[in-house]
């Protein structure tokens, strides 16, 4: 029993040889410490930029999607074996003989942030741009060390020395890249090197010894301009990156400015042209204005995953207030983008638009007047010309622009078959809304007397009350064997129906539209999942919504391949370059051993993409939910 007044005593000898212990502890063991976030590592004038900011929870993350469960399901294990040696043989082999690297060692050692750059060079006239990639092994430096050191050796042994130096007190080595690697990053020598260290935990590899010894002082915390204190990047860094699993950014500005010395010294280089035509053309600094893109300041991306679903975000940053030109040429609306009764949940894909197209299209015409005033007149009389032949008091621009509406979208069903015909024209429908689509349609006949045999293409005939127009068409479909094309000819047809004008190579399909039953079957809006996913990428009423059902679309292609794969390559890229492709592949993808499509079906679900643009700049977020059968 301790005696009250040795409790102090005793008490402060233990906190002490606790404290002892810990520095102890300290001194012997490897410390480790996560390096600084990406953005405040990268110099402020980064050009270009992806990261990976926790590697070991993305590979948790990969391992749990549906598409890596997938890969590693019992059934799959046949062609996955086949397809995993053959890369490993052929592909991981040399590169490991090469740098004495083993891939699977790598990828263990990486456990924090994975982070590559494009950064601006050093001095004017030097390489177009610098690279660098920072790559954080977590509590395992020391096994990093011993992978550097294994590097070191096999070049010696290649009869290739590393070339060594100092940065920061660090060893660094460098090697010379193969020539024709990365050729428009070499050096007036023909030559380009890349230099690698370790700094802490964390492999640093770069073209520039000046970007190496920056970056290594961030590293340590010493300061110096940061991505971070870029305005661009951190408004897209609060936006979308604080959260997200894995990121991208390009600084479109400098970039920009970069197009458009090129631009203006290849003009100045050029002489006159003696061909009349050429006056029609656009200087390229007019096409530069003309198309606004000056009002952008950055490209961002962005995905984030859970066990419910995954996201991407993909924003053009450009203030509402700077937008012209592309940027301005569709503005969607907010109003409702909900796919009407007649798309069934067995569709492959459908897409509905919101946006003023009169708008648009006096959009497009002040754009083009920025580029050439003559095209401008070219269209205008072109326009002014077009169904003069069947009535000469027809105004083409007065039926076709002034009946264009605010409503487009499109619904595609499965191909039938594997063959050209059918892979080519799928079920599908193009619906363009119009306050007066039977005057829209007489423009669209008159618009076919620009094609080759004039208004002798267009035929009519008469459907459930209207008039159903149909065009032949030149299919460009892939050559037989005698040298011939399939089925040359494939009809565009079109009628007015609604408050629509319906187009489709599919002549069954107009004909169930104006039945208003295409087919049997479920809304798609019935879907409750589909429902879900839509409240996510940002509502019906975001004016953009995109669906497609990946299972769907996959089947035919899937079965194609596992059962009939020449007959599928050929029938997509004709007889001899398909058979060529197939023969290039077979080394790897033994397609004869994949499972039924109806044994992997779960693990494939649909996505849905909708618009969140702001004042700030224009937005898609898409939504892939996770398959119903494999959510814990």
């Amino acid at each position: 029993m301790i005696k009250l007044e040795t409790y102090p005593k005793l008490a402060w000898r233990r906190i002490l040889q606790a404290v002892h212990l810990a520095m102890t502890l300290y001194l012997i063991a490897p410390v480790w410490s996560a390096p600084p976030q990406p953005q405040a590592v990268l110099p402020d004038d980064t050009w270009a930029m992806f990261t990976i900011p926790n590697y070991d929870a993305h590979k948790k993350s990969w391992a749990d999607s549906p598409y890596m469960r997938f890969w590693e399901d019992p059934s799959m294990e046949a062609f996955r074996k086949h397809a995993e040696n053959a890369f490993l043989n052929d592909i991981f082999k040399n590169v490991e003989e090469a740098s004495g690297i083993s891939m699977s060692n790598m990828a263990e050692l990486l456990q924090g942030q994975v982070t590559l750059a494009l950064v601006p060079p050093d001095e004017p006239g030097d390489r177009p741009i610098e690279l660098l990639a920072l790559m954080d092994s977590g509590d395992q430096q020391k096994a990093l060390a011993s992978l550097l050191d294994a590097v070191r050796v096999r070049f010696d042994e290649a009869d290739q020395p590393l070339v060594p130096s100092t940065i920061q007190g660090l060893p660094f080595y460098s090697a010379k890249l193969p020539e024709g690697m990365l050729e428009a990053l070499s050096s007036s020598e023909g030559s380009m090197s890349i230099t690698f260290g370790q700094a802490g935990s964390v492999l640093i590899m770069g073209t520039s010894s000046t970007l190496l010894e920056e970056t290594v002082q961030r590293l340590q915390s010493q300061g110096g301009p940061q991505l971070s204190q870029q305005p661009a990047f951190d408004q897209a860094y609060q936006k979308q990156f604080r959260t997200a699993e894995g990121y991208g950014w390009i600084h479109f500005k400098p970039i920009y400015e970069l197009i458009k010395q090129f631009t203006a010294g290849n003009a100045s280089a050029n002489e006159p042209s003696p061909n009349p035509m050429s006056m029609l053309m656009p200087k390229p600094e007019a096409i530069m204005k003309a198309l606004g893109l000056e009002g952008i300041q950055g490209l961002s991306f962005c995905w984030d995953t859970s066990e419910l679903a995954t996201v991407w975000d993909f924003t053009i940053q450009a203030p509402e207030n700077q937008r012209q030109g592309l940027l301005d040429l569709v503005k969607i609306e907010s109003k409702d983008a909900s796919p009407p009764p007649f798309v069934t949940d067995d569709v492959t894909a459908f897409q509905r638009i919101r946006f003023d197209a009169r708008k648009s299209w006096k959009n497009l015409e002040n754009m083009l007047r920025d580029l050439s005033p003559q095209l401008q007149s070219m269209l205008q009389m072109t326009m002014s010309l077009l169904g003069k032949d069947r009535d000469p008091n027809f105004d083409f621009r007065q039926n076709f622009i002034e009946n264009l509406g605010d409503d487009f979208m499109t619904a595609q069903w499965p191909s039938h078959s594997l063959t050209p015909m059918d892979l080519m024209n799928p079920p599908q429908i193009f619906l363009l809304g119009s306050p007066n689509p039977e005057l829209l349609v007489q423009a669209f006949i008159a618009a076919s007397g620009l094609l080759p045999g004039g208004n002798s293409v267009l035929k009519e005939r008469s459907f459930l009350g209207r008039t159903l127009y149909s065009i032949k068409l030149p299919t460009g479909a892939p050559m037989s064997d005698n040298g011939d094309a399939e089925n040359d000819e494939m009809g565009l047809h079109f009628v007015a129906g609604g408050m629509y004008v319906a187009v489709s190579t599919n002549v069954s399909i107009i004909e169930s539209y104006l039945r208003t039953v295409i087919r049997q079957g479920k809304p798609l809006k019935s879907n409750a999942a589909f429902l879900e996913a839509v409240g996510a990428a940002g509502g019906f009423q975001s004016g953009y919504i995109a669906y497609q059902n990946i299972a769907n679309m996959m089947q035919v292609y899937y079965e194609g391949l596992r059962t009939k794969p020449e007959t599928l390559f050929e029938g997509l890229l004709g007889s001899t370059m398909g058979s060529n492709r197939l023969e290039s592949l077979d080394t790897f993808l033994n397609f004869s051993t994949l499972p039924p499509f109806e044994t992997v079906k779960h693990y494939f679900q649909f996505n849905v993409t909708g618009n969140n643009s702001d004042s700030d700049g224009l937005r898609l977020r898409s939504v892939t939910p996770m398959p119903s059968k494999l959510k814990q």
